[in-house]
């Protein structure tokens, strides 16, 4: 079999993106936990869970790393509205840079412009997420504190300006 050689302008190592969404897995983990005491062996396994997404990302386990989250935030009391739009964030996160990390290979260059561009992407879709996140929370009950909606509306901004300000994919 041949091999293609691609020169890349600004190449991003594969083992970079993969450890990018084995902390963004143990991020949402720590969020979704937060405030609980976990099993031991719950968290040993949540360990092992997040090592595997590095290292066989095809498996599609940061599906499993969100499942083991949302578990988390039901088992628990209702979150408060900052920790349900970090929640929604970094679950879009996971689940992105977890599909990006499946394509390739321990040897892969990623052009920084593709992970650019999908990121521009991911804070395009962030901002009407964010909104409905806030009116889910609102209207399953939950009260919000001093500050909490300037809060949200800081979030949905910098989506917002992210989604204008990242690079166009060309």
């Amino acid at each position: 079999m041949s091999e293609v050689t691609v020169a890349l302008v600004r190449p991003l190592p594969a083992w970079l993106l993969r450890g990018v969404a084995a902390l963004l897995g143990a991020t949402t983990l720590l969020v979704a936990f937060a405030g609980e005491r976990p099993h031991p062996l719950l968290v040993a396994g949540l360990v092992a869970l997040v090592v595997a997404t590095v290292v066989i990302p095809g498996l599609g386990l940061a599906a499993l790393v969100v499942l083991a989250a949302a578990t988390g935030v039901v088992a628990g009391g209702p979150p408060a509205l900052g920790v349900v739009m970090l929640l929604v964030l970094l679950v879009h996160l996971t689940l992105w840079t977890g599909a990006l990390a499946a394509r390739t290979s321990w040897r892969t260059q990623v052009e920084l412009g593709v992970v650019l561009g999908g990121l521009r992407d991911v804070a395009t879709v962030q901002v009407g997420a964010q909104v409905l996140a806030v009116v889910a929370t609102v209207l399953g009950g939950v009260a919000l504190g001093d500050g909490d909606l300037w809060r949200a509306l800081a979030l949905v901004a910098a989506m917002g300006a992210s989604a204008l300000l990242l690079p166009r994919p060309s």
